[in-house]
């Protein structure tokens, strides 16, 4: 059975409902004449893209090996945009906000297939690696702050903030 953008259409749509997307975020079928939202294609020879379109021109193309590769693409960027938005309602200054971004991803991802957790849960401690937690970012934003409104200068307080939250 050849794959339709139907049938992509209704995939994405029961799979949206399960973790309640908002239509916003939900990609087009076929080339995308409304703006700058990703969509979804099949060429002649049934290959699947997801197109994310760039603010210069410079969109990204993302060829899935399958039905299943192509959905996880498009739920990965979708619970990625989710989990920011919670997460920046229950921001906590003394962890990282990336802790509570991933955490929250992962759990989305689970309601809708564990083994695109455990792929993004994979991708996530790659990240980790590259760019390790900062736990104590938000109390030395707050102690800058603090400091600069006390008389000291921009790089006394980044100096003395750094070495008391390093």
């Amino acid at each position: 059975m050849a794959i339709t953008l139907d049938y992509i259409k209704s995939c994405i749509e029961d799979f949206a409902k399960k973790i309640d997307v908002p239509n916003n975020l939900l990609p087009t079928y076929g080339k995308s004449e409304y703006g700058p939202t990703s969509y979804i294609t099949i060429d002649d020879k049934f290959n699947l893209t997801y197109i994310i379109p760039g603010d210069r021109g410079d969109d990204r193309y993302i060829e899935a090996v399958d039905l299943d590769h192509l959905l996880y693409i498009v739920f990965q960027g979708i619970t990625l945009i989710m989990s920011m938005s919670l997460a920046s309602k229950t921001l906590n200054p003394n962890i990282d906000k990336r802790r509570q971004q991933f955490k929250i991803q992962l759990e989305l991802l689970e309601r809708l297939n564990l083994q695109w957790k455990q792929r993004e849960e994979h991708n996530q401690q790659n990240k980790e690696i590259c760019f390790p937690f900062n736990d104590y970012e938000g109390q030395r934003q707050f102690y800058i702050r603090e400091l600069l409104g006390n008389g000291f200068l921009h790089d006394e307080a980044i100096k003395k903030a750094y070495e008391k939250y390093p």
